[in-house]
């Protein structure tokens, strides 16, 4: 099926995982995620997922040191709750169908689904967002999933607690992904 980089295949959204904030995703166009079964070198600059937001639910307040992310909303509504760095307090975006927000590398975030369908999205990411997972356990994950809620993170100084992803390990997770 994959012959060196020439690919002709058709990419379909597979089974989603749960994943440490909370919500869905399914990381269908994602060389550098372990779970998705392509060959790592397939796609450089970045990384293509879909993921779901139940309804009723919110993800974990998360933080991403190293990617942009763009989150597309393919179906449904959502409220996002997020603090860039150069902000001095958080803000709230709703976007629907057909709209999409960016969230740059350092900023922290929360995605809300305040109605009774789930909100379905496509995460765009660049870099290339990097997972690793062996055995079921995470071994390195780009996004940091906070414990803290909005009011502990502000009276912190919009610090948490968690330790962040760091370089180092963002890039001997990718020399142990080359190396699968």
């Amino acid at each position: 099926m994959f012959r060196g980089r020439q690919m002709k295949h058709i990419f379909n959204i597979t089974c989603p995982i749960r994943v440490p904030d909370g919500t869905l995703v399914s990381p269908f166009l994602n060389s550098k995620d372990s779970t998705s079964g392509l060959p790592f070198d397939f796609i450089d600059g970045f990384s293509l997922s879909a993921g779901t937001i139940e309804a009723g639910t919110k993800s974990k307040i998360h933080i991403m040191p190293f990617v942009t992310q763009v989150t597309f909303v393919r179906e449904g509504k959502l409220e996002v709750r997020m603090k860039c760095t150069e902000d001095e307090d958080l803000y709230y975006l709703r976007i629907s169908a057909e709209q999409s927000i960016i969230t740059r590398p350092g900023s922290l975030l929360q995605l809300i689904n305040r109605g009774d369908k789930p909100c379905k999205v496509l995460y765009i990411v660049s870099p290339a967002y990097i997972y690793e997972m062996s055995k079921g356990v995470v071994i390195y994950d780009d996004t940091a999933v906070l414990d803290e809620d909005w009011k502990d993170l502000r009276e912190s100084g919009w610090k948490s607690a968690k330790e962040l992803p760091t370089m180092k390990r963002r890039l001997a997770a990718i020399k142990r992904l080359v190396e699968r």
